[in-house]
């Protein structure tokens, strides 16, 4: 899942790693830190916003301290951090990359969640699921996501067509791209080199993920090379859409989307708003992704909090964890334009919407987390969206085949 944020400095953390455990001071009280990520100035003042919420929660014999680092630097000074044994006790982690790092959280147990006045059930289908792996709960989602087709309505308009549905199925979305770029000389869909962004429509039209359900990896099932042969005939056969230049450009398909050079793209809810926002230069409209022959499908991501087993006070540290993920916490993630994990706070994300684009999201929202599935990730996930990218570039270009990129992937980190 792309995260979006300028570089950042990650000064608070190389200065704060001494403190990443709990800290008892001389008058009895405890500072836990809260490691998150955080890319610009409006994301930290959302997190202090959340912190100041949190800490009133836990009252004054607890002090939590933030600490965040861009997108980009997070995972790097985590490792570090691990390797040092100075996790922070609060650490945030994405949900896809969680099997990289199981060994550095506490497993949580149902007296924990009976502690924090959690319950699984408070969770959409599918949302626990990020911070879960080989049947052990590592920590709670803040928010839960998945995938949308976004679309420029003008376009539809322009080249004479209705605007996509929430119904939709995958031989709508390749007529629909068609027509425009025949009708418009603007590419009807631009494709994606960024995990999700580019797998979506593959699952969908596939109905599975490369991942089976024993958790191996499954890049060169025949269903799934079959419908990744046909995303990249999106570029190479039918031509709806240009061909990513260089394995650098992750992000290439928004810049064509929001700049008008694109009909569609695939991007996580958490785009939503910006995509439907008032101030671009056409209207924006979203809808789940469009179903294959066996219906509907798509996966729920998101990303949450662990405890670090190298806290030296859990029991504060699921009091802030508590404080952060809970009904409270969830409500002001709400209002801060998150779509929150917790059900009973995801009506405060709808009101927080803009009157005239409030029922279609709302609607596309029931319908795109309707039956998503838990994401299944392996061991060498990671390693697998890391190099994707090059073999994708290869495929658009014409340079390769997708079964032979999908090939040489599954040979590499495939067990």
């Amino acid at each position: 899942m792309r995260k979006w944020g300028s570089a950042l400095t990650a000064l608070a953390l190389i200065l704060g790693t001494a403190a990443c455990s709990s800290d008892d001071g001389a008058d009895g009280k405890t500072t836990i830190v809260w490691n998150m990520w955080s890319g610009d100035t409006e994301s930290e003042q959302k997190l202090k916003e959340q912190m100041a919420a949190a800490q009133a929660i836990v009252g004054p014999d607890i002090t939590i301290e933030l600490q965040t680092a861009p997108w980009a630097d997070f995972f790097t000074k985590l490792n570090a951090n691990m390797a040092s044994g100075k996790l922070a006790c609060v650490t945030a982690m994405n949900g896809q990359r969680l099997t990289d790092y199981t060994a550095a959280f506490e497993p949580l147990t149902d007296a924990d969640l009976t502690t924090m006045g959690i319950a699984r059930g408070d969770y959409n289908p599918g949302a626990l699921s990020v911070m879960e792996n080989d049947g052990k709960l590592y920590g709670l989602p803040y928010d839960t996501a998945t995938m949308f087709l976004f679309y420029n309505a003008d376009l539809f308009t322009k080249a004479g067509l209705e605007a996509p549905t929430n119904t939709w199925t995958i031989q709508d979305f390749e007529t629909a791209a068609t027509t425009i770029t025949a009708k418009t000389g603007v590419k009807g869909f631009a494709v994606s080199l960024d995990e999700f962004q580019w797998l979506s429509l593959p699952m969908a039209r596939a109905g599975r993920q490369p991942v089976d359900d024993s958790g191996r990896l499954a890049l060169t099932d025949p269903a799934f090379v079959d419908a990744a042969t046909w995303y990249g005939d999106l570029v190479t056969g039918a031509k709806v859409s240009e061909a990513v230049p260089s394995a650098s450009e992750t992000g290439w398909e928004v810049t064509q989307f929001q700049n008008g050079r694109a009909a569609m793209i695939i991007d996580g809810t958490w785009q939503a708003a910006t995509y439907t926002a008032e101030d671009l230069p056409f209207a924006g409209g979203a809808v789940r992704l469009p179903s294959g022959a066996a219906g509907p499908f798509g996966v729920a991501l998101g990303s949450g909090y662990g405890i670090a087993k190298n806290c030296e006070d859990k029991d504060a540290a699921l009091k802030v964890l508590g404080a952060l993920t809970g009904k409270q916490g969830e409500d002001l993630i709400a209002k801060q334009g998150n779509y929150p994990a917790q059900l009973a706070s995801q009506d405060g994300y709808f009101a927080s919407l803009p009157d005239g684009k409030r029922e279609m999201l709302t609607a596309a929202f029931q319908a795109g987390f309707d039956g998503a599935t838990a994401q299944r990730v392996t061991a060498e996930w990671t390693q697998v969206a890391t190099a994707m990218p090059n073999e994708l570039v290869s495929v658009y270009t014409g340079q390769g085949t997708m079964p032979d990129a999908l090939g040489n992937l599954q040979q590499k980190f495939g067990k």
